[in-house]
């Protein structure tokens, strides 16, 4: 069964194969604090909804983030995904390496606070990051 599209916005897509319980969202732009906050939240109210439990995200066209928007992600986005089904997570990141690390460090500091439930992964290339999050999950 294809992608059917959950949420589209002029700056975030999120669809879901529930066939192959896989999400795929993809920023379409560069974002603000406030639009990666909503896209943030539609994402997990998808992942609620659905109960989808493998999810590709895929970040390449993010720029620089304020600390207050990386601050939300580590905690509070990071809980949200924590409350739904999400059992792997596949990040598709920047080329740039100043937006990569930027990205990275959200995740290093969400399983720092103890927030993330599920196992998250970066990756530069979507082919590999499909391949990581629909791979069998280990009991």
């Amino acid at each position: 069964m294809p992608f059917t599209t959950f949420y589209e916005s002029d700056f975030y897509k999120i669809e879901v194969d529930t066939a192959r319980n896989l999400l795929q969202a993809m920023w379409l732009r560069p974002v603000t604090g406030t639009e990666l906050q909503e896209g943030g939240v539609k994402l997990y109210e998808v992942l609620r909804d659905t109960g989808v439990e493998l999810a590709v995200a895929n970040a390449k066209v993010l720029t620089s983030l304020s600390a207050e928007t990386k601050a939300w992600m580590s905690s509070t986005f990071y809980e949200l995904l924590s409350q739904t089904q999400l059992k792997r997570l596949a990040r598709v990141l920047p080329d740039n390496m100043f937006h990569m690390i930027a990205l990275e460090s959200v995740v290093t500091r969400a399983e720092a606070l103890g927030v993330t439930k599920f196992e998250v992964k970066n990756f530069s290339d979507p082919v590999a990051a499909f391949k990581w999050a629909t791979t069998s999950l280990t009991p």
